[in-house]
């Protein structure tokens, strides 16, 4: 298993759909060949936390820390149960996701 520090927030799919009601509404560039760029405050404020979300941490170094104590002293115990469960709610999810032959 793949951990990466993006964040994806779950109101992508709504952010999404607001800008392109907002690309809808905007008006249509003037003829003339002159570009132009408008912000709305929601865009701006959007750029912002993104920023901020960016720079957040979010490894818990202190369970990373004991899960590598743990393996350095040979303690770490896994439950098999719950590695073959995860693998089986993956494998399902992948086959969902896998295009369908006609």
């Amino acid at each position: 298993m793949k951990i990466d520090k993006r964040i994806t927030p779950p109101a992508a799919a709504k952010v999404s759909a607001s800008k392109a009601k907002e690309a809808k509404k905007a008006p249509a560039p003037a003829a003339g060949g002159g570009d132009s760029l408008t912000l709305t405050e929601n865009s701006s404020r959007l750029r912002e936390l993104e920023t901020q979300l960016a720079s957040v941490d979010v490894a818990n170094t202190g369970k990373i820390e004991a899960v590598k104590a743990a393996l350095a002293n040979g303690t770490f115990a896994v439950d098999a149960e719950v590695v073959a469960d995860r693998l089986i709610d993956h494998t399902k999810e992948t086959l969902r996701k896998r295009p369908r032959k006609k």
